[in-house]
């Protein structure tokens, strides 16, 4: 199916004040989802980009919610949760979305979309995406989104290259579940994801195509709970928890 990990979406109230502690992560200024009533910050690192999210216009959002695409378009967690801060969910890129809409349909998974998307920066510059969704709305946990830019990767990267943040690698994304071996089992399905340990207390996750494990555990807190990513400038280990969501920083 040929899926990475694109992204991760994280929620901060009065995003505009808002900077990393020490600055650990360099904020870009992203643009408006004129459809969602959303705007967002963005922090590049090695393998794949923070976007942080947060609202202009709740009436805009709350009326999206309400309709078949908005119940499972990523800003309506935040709705759901009740503008409780934290990470609500990720997106896996993909080169082929009618195809992927195909498979993942073919294993009998209703889903929504594609959709075009765009945000235009404060310099009028649109850049432009497709978004599809899985409609599983029993999960407290939202299960990734797909996302397909509408420019070829090599050129997509050519932008980003001068704000990534090398020295900061995704790892681990840690996941807590109401049932971890239920939902495993569908991210295993759905993605066709291959094993890298199941014992009895996690299950670990990852895509054939990408390094980024995948971890569930059982919690009375389901939730996206912690990244772990490596950090090449550091000598010693560090964990953040910063607006509802665990950083976890690795040394070698």
């Amino acid at each position: 199916m040929n899926l990475k990990l694109d992204h991760f979406v994280h929620y901060i109230n009065n995003l505009s004040e808002f900077k990393y502690p020490g600055e650990l992560f360099t904020l870009y200024n992203g643009g408006r989802h004129e459809r969602f009533g959303t705007f967002n910050r963005l922090a590049y690192i090695s393998n794949a980009y923070i976007e942080l999210l947060d609202v202009y216009n709740k009436e805009t959002l709350l009326k999206l919610s309400k309709t078949d695409e908005g119940r499972v378009a990523f800003p309506s967690k935040l709705v759901q949760d009740n503008y409780k801060q934290g990470l609500k969910t990720l997106a896996f890129s993909t080169d082929d979305i009618d195809y992927l809409k195909l498979e993942l349909e073919s294993k009998g998974v209703d889903i929504i979309g594609p959709v075009k998307m765009n945000r235009v920066d404060a310099k009028g510059k649109k850049t432009e995406w497709q978004l599809l969704y899985i409609n599983e709305l029993d999960e407290k946990v939202k299960p990734p989104f797909f996302i397909q830019w509408d420019e070829p990767d090599e050129v997509r990267e050519k932008k980003l290259a001068p704000y990534r943040q090398n020295e900061f690698t995704v790892k681990r994304v840690c996941i807590g579940c109401e049932n971890r071996k239920i939902t495993a089992a569908k991210w295993r399905q759905w993605f066709e994801m291959l094993v890298v340990n199941d014992d009895e207390h996690v299950t670990q996750l990852q895509l054939p195509n990408d390094n980024v494990i995948y971890e569930f555990y059982n919690s009375d807190n389901p939730r996206y709970e912690k990244i772990v990513l490596h950090d090449s400038k550091t000598t010693a280990s560090y964990t953040l928890i910063i607006r509802g969501l665990h950083y976890r920083c690795e040394a070698d």
